[in-house]
């Protein structure tokens, strides 16, 4: 009977991933990591999650790790997920731009004596599931189950000029679907940033290279019913516009990312000043182009901020209508600039 208990209450594990997966990521069916797919903070996903050439306010080295070179000061930001079907998504990172001076460089045009300028961040990403009700073979309620997935990164970027910019994410990946079922792995995004003008700018980005789970279920099912299996992550590359409207009319951005190297997706999203520290941003992902049957996801968000001291916290929101869930989703971060 204890293995009976055990193969049922697999069972509402199963379905959950399959929602996980699908509300989710609907554009890498099959892939691990659906979770690092969704975006990170309230901004980059009120903007369509087309971020990966913002250079200003805040940023986020998910969308390209060159970025990190732009950050001013030091950020510590923090978001939290309202989803469907009692889902968790929870995220926090911590951002710092570090300069080395020299009396004689002449690197960057508008910063004399500075030898370089270089970013590093740390952060964590966390997904997943903690009120999921077991059940025996004969239809009796057991134990709570949960899943959770865990993406924790260190990044580096740096600018070699000022047109220039070099980064890299090194990421470890911890998950658990069941007690004694757990999978961890190593991945790497690589990013560059292009300044062809003030206002405009082009980034190249590389995710997920070589990350994959492996999973082993000889521990529960034992040595002749288990098995051992790898679930690799989608390899996405994706290039990059970005351009800064003149007179403060905002921020505008186009991406598209190739997926395993048959599916393509588009991204726009734009974001405009309405008054002193209030932004407006709006913005589509998941355009397909591939016909694979994918719907957009139409995104909306705010941010409100208020200069207190040397310090500038602010508040991000976004409003992300979901084409599979039951309901929308909710994303709200907190950033303190210092």
């Amino acid at each position: 009977m204890k293995t009976d208990i055990k193969l049922c209450s697999l069972v509402p594990i199963a379905l959950l991933a399959l929602v996980v997966c699908s509300a989710t990521a609907s554009a890498q069916e099959g892939t691990a990591g659906a979770f690092t797919r969704m975006g990170f903070g309230a901004r980059g996903q009120g903007m369509g999650n087309a971020l990966s050439t913002m250079t200003s306010g805040t940023i986020s080295t998910y969308y390209n790790p060159a970025l990190s070179a732009f950050q001013e000061g030091n950020v510590l930001h923090g978001s939290y997920g309202i989803l469907s079907l009692d889902r968790k998504f929870n995220q926090i990172s911590f951002t710092t731009t570090i300069r080395i001076l020299n009396e004689e460089a002449e690197i960057y045009a508008e910063e004399p004596g500075v030898q370089s300028i270089s970013g590093l961040s740390v952060g964590w990403i966390n997904a997943g599931d903690a009120d999921i009700q077991g059940y025996d073979s004969d239809g009796f309620q057991t134990e709570m189950l949960s899943v959770f997935e865990n993406q924790f990164y260190v990044n580096f970027g740096t600018r070699f000029s000022d047109n220039l910019a070099v980064g890299f994410n090194a990421k470890f990946y911890y998950s658990g679907v069941y007690e004694g079922i757990t999978s961890s792995g190593f991945g790497l995004d690589i990013g560059v940033l292009y300044t062809v003008s003030p206002s405009l700018r082009i980034a190249l980005v590389a995710q997920e290279l070589l990350t994959k789970y492996k999973w082993d279920t000889s521990d529960l099912y034992g040595a002749e019913r288990g098995n051992s299996t790898e679930d690799p992550f989608a390899r996405i590359f994706r290039a990059g516009i970005g351009y800064t409207l003149p007179d403060e009319y905002g921020l505008a951005a186009v991406e598209v990312e190739m997926i395993d190297g048959d599916q393509y997706l588009g991204r726009v999203g734009y974001e405009i000043p309405i008054a002193e520290y209030i932004d407006l941003r709006a913005g589509v992902e998941r355009i397909d182009f591939s016909d694979a049957g994918i719907d957009p996801r139409p995104t909306f968000g705010f941010s409100v901020s208020q200069p207190v001291a040397n310090m500038q916290p602010i508040i991000h929101y976004a409003f992300i209508l979901e084409p599979v869930a039951p309901s929308p989703t909710h994303i709200l971060s907190f950033a303190l600039h210092f």
